[in-house]
């Protein structure tokens, strides 16, 4: 797990849910998984999602992809995934066009006193439209998602049963934020952040203890006009592209 961007696996979600520390109830969001390599720009620097500083090779991959930090707003953390058939030859990415290119993943406010090394601990992250403002400022790509309407945590089994939306990719991301009236635990900084983050591999098929068991029930996709450009889709529809 990244020191600077904690993302729990299935396990660790299913174990949070049995014991009551985590209930989701309302919208959740499942974001395309990259394959790639995760970095945090902070303060006109850029470091690796372990906390150290980022080597020149991925910086000027950054530039390659076209970012331009420059345009970042101060006192916030860029999670951002470099990613592309360069960087993986034989991956998920294998057949994009270009050479390398970056997305961002997540967005977080720290206070100004704040240092690198506290940003699980203070930052909050941002929503997703304001995300997207400050993708489409510095040239980052915005992973495509759905959004989803849930009444109830939807079961480890279930979360496998979606993967079938995110073929030609490592899987999917399932982002709980507390601004849409998921309980999040303070485990993993969650509670703080505002944000818990569970990825959802094609690798996790088959592992014992995570089948598909259970119901969840009132589970549709949503058209939420609030933020721009969700839309409506069917499980059957998944990505038009």
């Amino acid at each position: 797990m990244a020191l600077l961007h904690p993302v729990i696996r299935v396990m660790d979600y299913k174990r949070l849910v049995n014991r009551g520390r985590l209930r989701v109830r309302g919208l959740i969001v499942l974001e395309e998984k990259l394959d790639g390599y995760l970095l945090v720009a902070y303060g006109g620097r850029v470091y690796t999602g372990s906390g150290r500083r980022a080597p020149q090779w991925l910086i000027n991959a950054l530039a390659q992809a076209g970012v331009g930090l420059d345009a970042a707003p101060p006192a916030h953390l860029l999670y951002i995934e470099v990613y592309g058939r360069c960087l993986s030859p034989g991956g998920f990415h294998r057949g994009d066009q270009r050479c390398y290119n970056a997305a961002l993943v997540d967005v977080a406010r720290l206070p100004a006193y704040a240092g690198i090394r506290d940003a699980p601990l203070l930052a909050r992250t941002l929503s997703i439209r304001e995300r997207m403002d400050i993708a489409e400022r510095t040239g980052l790509v915005h992973p495509r998602y759905i959004v989803l309407d849930a009444e109830k945590s939807p079961s480890p089994g279930k979360l496998l049963e979606w993967l079938e939306c995110f073929r030609g990719r490592e899987g999917y991301v399932m982002k709980l934020y507390s601004e849409y009236g998921h309980r999040l635990p303070p485990d993993y900084g969650a509670k703080l952040r505002g944000l818990l983050e569970v990825k959802v591999k094609h690798s996790y098929r088959g592992i014992r203890g995570l089948g598909a068991r259970g119901r969840l029930h009132s589970l549709m996709a949503v058209d939420d006009t609030s933020v721009d450009p969700w839309r409506r889709r069917s499980m059957q529809q998944c990505f038009s592209r």
